[in-house]
């Protein structure tokens, strides 16, 4: 990958609702240094929409950016099921995928997070079944890599023992399969209100540093993909709110990572249920400070 715009540590990035890479410029022009990495989704209801999301393509290609594209594994308006899909049901569709990115002359940009967040349950690839999460991976890996060699493959967890499988390490498709380990990480579950909390959210149950040790003990990287304050109602009653602290301990995480750190990125979402949003509008005053002052 390509090395540091931001002129951080670390290669940093934010994922601003709307695709629109005016507002990525905008949030980088408000903290006061660039961006390295941008994060953003295709639409995933249909095999068009995984196979070919044109309007994203056009939207990011020609940006400087490191680009980290969450995938989805099966379309969620489709009949689709990841024992289908290790049994190279779907081979077609990612040939298409990889064939589409390499000809967008994109391949060498961007960052797959393929199926993340599986070991949550609230995801169509949720890894109920781990053992067939790993196979489908590792199809979907092996066709891609046939014409889009130069892709990176983030597999990526949510902090925490999971509601799918509660040791998403079951799921793990193997290291000639995986380029990156991440984490997606939030103020929630516990909010981090004190050194008690911060500990949990670190060294807690497949925590922050469990995961990087697993990354590291593999020769991956790590990356933090989501993360941010999450004060909305959707986590009413287990965030930490308007919460400095919390912005101050995940830097202080990714400094402690040094070169294993790929990248990270500010989820700066403000609808209701998360109103984590730092800018633009500025939901939380008191983080906000506190990541510009950290960021500048």
């Amino acid at each position: 990958m390509q090395g540091s715009r931001s002129g951080a540590a670390w290669r940093s990035g934010v994922y601003v609702p709307g695709s629109d890479p005016e507002e990525y410029e905008a949030f980088a022009a408000w903290r006061g240094r660039e961006l390295d990495v941008v994060v953003d989704w295709p639409a995933r209801s249909s095999w068009a929409d995984i196979v070919n999301p044109t309007w994203l393509y056009n939207n990011w290609s020609g940006t400087p950016y490191i680009k980290s594209f969450g995938v989805a594994m099966l379309p969620e308006k489709e009949s689709a099921s990841l024992d289908a899909c290790a049994r190279g049901s779907y081979d077609r569709h990612w040939r298409e995928f990889g064939e589409n990115l390499a000809e967008r002359g994109l391949a060498d940009e961007v960052i797959i997070r393929l199926g993340w967040e599986f070991n949550g349950d609230w995801y169509k690839w949720s890894a109920r079944n781990p053992e067939a999460f790993a196979a489908c991976w590792r199809a979907i890996h092996t066709q891609v890599e046939r014409v889009a060699p130069e892709l990176r493959w983030d597999w990526n967890v949510n902090r925490g023992r999971g509601h799918s499988v509660a040791d998403a390490r079951k799921a793990y498709p193997g290291d000639q399969y995986v380029d990156i380990v991440g984490i997606d990480s939030y103020d929630i579950w516990p909010g981090v209100r004190t050194e008690a909390d911060w500990q949990e959210h670190l060294a807690g149950e497949f925590g922050l540093r469990f995961w990087a040790d697993f990354a590291i003990q593999r020769g991956k990287q790590v990356s933090v993909p989501e993360w941010g304050l999450y004060p909305g109602t959707e986590q009413a009653g287990n965030n930490g709110g308007d919460n400095p602290l919390y912005i101050e301990k995940m830097v202080g995480f990714f400094r402690s990572l040094g070169d294993h750190l790929a990248y990270e990125s500010y989820f700066n979402q403000s609808r209701s249920g998360v109103a984590g949003s730092l800018v633009s509008p500025n939901q939380n005053p008191r983080g906000s400070a506190a990541y510009q002052k950290l960021y500048r």
